[in-house]
């Protein structure tokens, strides 16, 4: 047996995955109190918090949780790959890795997806589609998914990723001075990084899709390619089904995006998705 782990950084719509699949969850606390993202906190959580003025904060898995996770699948699976947050983005990767080292379980090996959210669900689907087909996966494969995706998401503030150390000081202050909405995305490195600005969320759907119209040409996948979108709240999904629209068929769905994220990225915000296919 195979089995995929992956830590809740991941958000992808309910389909039908082809490996067993385990989730780790990434710890929100708020306060003193700590919680495990999609098991004791959901995102509706983290916003109520954050509206009335706190800033919950992140952690990667409980070392409790990952030894023990390790040790059962190591022992019930033949082969075992853990695909972590990027590694620009949280200590989860080298901590799964050090302690995989450690324990000395030679059928585990961990692979950074170098992502986040939805951009990290479409590298683990990725991940399976390819392990299905090769019957092997390795770090280099990893990253040359990453070459054939791209991740677009709008916030209407950039408060949230600078509390959370995710970006600067700078361009979240001026991004507040100038009442400016940045389009954010994971680079290949797995850091955020901005790629455009606009004025309103109309405005920033358009740009959005212009982004992606020139990132299909230049990969060469304007008919093999698939689209994923995540949203925060339900007032930000209607700019999710414009651009599912721009796609028809190539839309796969959307999800709500978890807690541990929208910690970082606030209450307001939504994200976009587009890979290569099969």
């Amino acid at each position: 047996m195979v089995t995929f782990i992956t830590d809740s950084g991941y958000d992808f719509p309910n389909i039908r995955l082809p490996f067993d699949f385990k989730l780790l969850p990434l710890r929100v606390y708020i306060g003193e109190r700590e919680f495990f993202d999609k098991v004791t906190i959901q995102s509706t959580d983290v916003y109520r918090v954050q509206r009335e003025g706190g800033f919950p904060t992140t952690s990667l898995p409980s070392p409790e949780n990952i030894e023990r996770t390790l040790r059962e699948t190591s022992l019930s699976s033949d082969e075992v790959y853990i695909l972590t947050i990027s590694s620009k983005l949280s200590n989860t990767y080298s901590v799964i890795k050090s302690m995989v080292s450690k324990l000395n379980l030679s059928n585990v090996k961990v692979l950074d997806t170098k992502s986040a959210c939805i951009k990290q669900g479409y590298i683990v689907w990725r991940a399976m589609k390819h392990y299905e087909k090769y019957g092997s996966l390795s770090q280099e494969d990893v990253d040359n998914f990453n070459r054939e995706v791209i991740l677009l998401f709008l916030v209407p503030t950039l408060d949230y990723l600078y509390k959370g150390g995710r970006i600067g000081k700078a361009k979240a202050l001026i991004g507040k001075l100038l009442s400016i909405k940045p389009i954010l995305t994971v680079d290949e490195e797995g850091e955020v990084s901005s790629v455009a600005t606009c004025r309103s969320i109309d405005a920033g759907v358009k740009v959005m899709y212009e982004i992606i119209q020139r990132f299909l040409k230049e990969r060469s996948i304007l008919d093999n390619f698939i689209a994923v979108g995540a949203y925060t709240v339900p007032s930000m999904k209607p700019p999710i089904d414009k651009l599912a629209k721009f796609f028809g068929s190539k839309f796969v769905g959307s999800t709500t995006i978890g807690s541990a994220i929208a910690a970082h990225v606030g209450p307001e915000a939504f994200a976009i998705v587009i890979g290569r296919g099969e």
